[in-house]
């Protein structure tokens, strides 16, 4: 009893069984050398009792975590880095020199916050003119105060207490945002395989979609994407067709895609695997393409109106650009879309011939551009070198103006520089390793081009350029031939004075299209390679790369890690999941997956008779060959055979059979027609026909000995051959 008492007491007296409780209002504080001697009071055996149970408790807890697996509860994620780290990685290493090059040129040395020697500096400046201006300012009044307070002003240092890391950013984006361009950083995308040589955003620049020479298109949407950089969706219109053109409609309800085939398809935003339209192709056999109704040879190029949400105007190798309507009446069984109007590119002989199919000497445009601000003004940049230009009318015929010298080489693109609401600018860029700027307002050979790059090289038959939405600079590229020295860089010019403003290296993938939204103000750029690289920066870009730079994968829910090949999840509280927690310890996951899909599943096993002892191998043999010989058997009766062995009769080869018969026994088959029908109208046992018959009647006595007669005597006259001949 007195042991029972002693455990007791010391059960009552420890902090585990009083707990954390705290003192009464207006009781006086416990000094801790006061607890300490009270514990010190009680027995040995009751004060390391609480130790005991602690060990206890850590020792179960231990255990039960040996039975508990890794992923059991809700885990914490990991923090992420901050914004600024996430964008440092993305400066481009340029960039990333250069400041770190103007950084170095400012004072070094021991410094505590944001220079706090210049603070310090500053701060003894202002108390100085402060008490200047207190001795004297019962001579000045309150003037000189006044211009005091505009000295301490203009002297005042920035906040102290940040780091000099965060005056190194606001350098450098100081020195990015100089001149507006956003090419601080960059984010490359892996779309395709091959080269990208078609680039589309929507008017609200939430969604990208590409197309690439292995003939497939690929959707992306900006604000589901994270670091990953997947598209949500792909597809390939035309098998074995390369993808030359995309084009967002004015609403970004619809895509045209363009292919190197004669139809052009328009999607949905979402990319449907059927589209909702397509063109349809016109007579090869015709002449003059005004009597045909859609293109006859491969499409170039293709863009949607900027004005109009229901047209679209593409280009194509039999010579002429088409403009087309979603609202013109379909034509056909498949019940696709003509052609509203036909423009027709002309030769130098003022023909339009086409390029395509082996002609010689015929052009056909290489691409097509429509004026952003009101699509009146049609250009084709053609495969002479011509740049052909047409004007908004209610029928079209010929080009308004032709500009026949424009290059020596074929046009790859062209693009309209803005300048407010007016478009009076078109730069183009062709495989002559040149770019130009030309003055709708002098679109003649005589005037010749406003400005000439020379000295861009570039290989790829679909290099592009741009403009940006301010018309302020003018986007293009250069890549070094096959096998030569040299990175690929992208160049960005000022379109005022075109001077070189940026030159940016990409080494060896070179730039072929170019996107400058401006939605986004970000450059989006495709390569050679099958990336495309968005160029951005954070202080002055919006959207687009911002939503997924730095955006991490979502974890997977606990059923989808289990299909990946984890272990399942128990719950060591119910009979059921403890049993197969244990019967995992085999380690045949797949045995015991097999078994609970048996379980579960809705279809019912058919009957099977029973022939053996249950439970034998040659009993479940047995049944297994009982089952499969009664649906034999079954199969048998419904087909009307009289067992399952037995072949169904070839019915020709049946009746052959009776053939002897009949030809044997005439009244076998003759004596229904006996008296309705004693001769046989259809009997073919006769060889000769009716005409035969009578042939040879009329054909009966001596006509051809008589024939002989009457040419031997006319060979006995006078005259001889040559009177028989006459």
């Amino acid at each position: 009893d007195s042991d029972e008492e002693a455990e007791m007491a010391g059960l009552r007296s420890s902090a585990r069984h009083h707990g954390l409780s705290r003192p009464p209002p207006g009781a006086a504080p416990v000094e801790s050398s006061t607890a300490t001697r009270s514990v010190a009071k009680t027995d040995d055996g009751a004060a390391s009792s609480d130790d005991d149970l602690a060990e206890d408790s850590a020792e179960d807890l231990g255990a039960m975590r040996t039975f508990l697996p890794q992923s059991f509860g809700r885990q914490e994620a990991p923090p992420g880095p901050s914004l600024e780290a996430l964008h440092l990685s993305t400066r481009r290493k340029e960039r990333r020199e250069e400041i770190a090059d103007r950084v170095s040129d400012k004072k070094t040395g021991v410094q505590f916050g944001p220079r706090t020697t210049d603070a310090v500096m500053a701060a003894g400046a202002r108390q100085r003119a402060v008490r200047g201006a207190s001795t004297m300012q019962h001579k000045a009044g309150g003037k000189l105060q006044e211009e005091v307070g505009l000295v301490e002003d203009s002297r005042r240092p920035g906040p102290v207490g940040q780091d000099s890391d965060i005056d190194e950013e606001g350098d450098a984006a100081a020195l990015d945002d100089d001149d507006g361009i956003p090419v601080s950083h960059e984010v490359s995308i892996a779309a395709h395989e091959k080269a990208v040589t078609a680039l589309s955003l929507d008017p609200r620049g939430s969604r990208m979609v590409t197309g690439s020479m292995d003939g497939c298109m690929k959707f992306y949407d900006f604000a589901g994407m994270n670091e990953e950089k997947q598209a949500f969706r792909w597809l390939e219109p035309v098998d074995g067709h390369m993808v030359q053109a995309v084009s967002f409609s004015t609403t970004g309800g619809l895509l045209l895609a363009v292919c190197s085939d004669s139809h052009a398809r328009v999607y949905d935003r979402d990319g449907s695997s059927k589209p909702v339209q397509s063109t349809v192709k016109g007579d090869m056999y015709v002449r003059d393409m005004t009597h045909t109704k859609g293109h006859t040879q491969m499409l170039t190029s293709g863009v949607w109106h900027p004005l109009h949400q229901e047209q679209w105007v593409t280009s194509s190798l039999d010579g002429t650009l088409r403009l087309w309507d979603l609202n013109a009446t379909p034509v056909g069984m498949d019940q696709v879309l003509p052609s509203v109007h036909v423009l027709k590119t002309l030769d130098k002989r003022n023909v339009c011939i086409g390029g395509g199919s082996g002609r010689t000497g015929g052009l056909h445009p290489t691409c097509c551009v429509l004026s952003p601000t009101d699509g009146k003004k049609i250009v084709g940049g053609c495969s002479d070198g011509s740049l052909q230009l047409f004007f908004e009318k209610a029928r079209y015929q010929k080009p308004d103006k032709i500009l026949r010298t424009a290059h020596a080489a074929p046009v790859s693109d062209a693009t309209f520089i803005r300048e407010g609401n007016q478009t009076n600018l078109l730069a183009s860029r062709s495989l002559d390793n040149t770019m130009k700027v030309w003055d709708l307002r002098m679109f003649s050979d005589q005037r010749g081009p406003v400005k000439c790059f020379d000295g861009l090289p570039h290989e790829h038959e679909k290099i592009g350029l741009c403009a940006s939405p301010d018309g302020k600079h003018l986007v293009t590229a250069i890549a070094p031939k096959r096998g030569a020295m040299g990175d690929a860089s992208i160049l960005i010019y000022d379109a005022k004075n075109f001077s070189l403003k940026r030159n940016i290296r990409l080494e060896k993938k070179a730039a072929v299209r170019f996107l400058w939204p401006q939605e986004l103000n970000q450059l989006v750029v495709s390569t050679s390679s099958g990336d495309v690289v968005m160029l951005y920066n954070p202080s002055i870009s919006v959207k687009g790369a911002l939503h997924f730079v730095g955006k991490r994968t979502k974890s997977k829910p606990l059923s989808m890690v289990e299909d990946t090949g984890m272990g399942p999840i128990f719950n060591m509280t119910d009979r059921d999941d403890i049993k197969k927690f244990f019967d995992t310890g085999s380690g045949n996951m797949q045995r015991i997956r097999r078994i609970e899909a048996r379980q579960a599943q809705k279809t019912i096993k058919p009957y099977q008779p029973p022939t053996h002892e249950a439970g034998s191998a040659t009993a479940r043999g047995a049944e297994n060959l009982a089952f499969a010989a009664a649906v034999h058997k079954s199969g048998a009766q419904q087909l009307g055979l009289a067992s399952a062995s037995q072949k169904e009769p070839d019915s020709q080869k049946a009746l052959l059979s009776y053939a002897s018969k009949a030809d044997g026994d005439q009244s076998l088959f003759g004596r229904a027609y006996q008296t309705t029908q004693p001769e046989k109208l259809l009997d073919w046992s006769v060889d000769k026909s009716e005409g035969d018959k009578r042939m040879e009647e009329a054909m009966k006595g001596d006509f051809a000995g008589s024939a002989d007669r009457r040419y031997a005597a006319v060979l006995t006259t006078p005259l001889g051959v040559e009177g028989a001949r006459q």
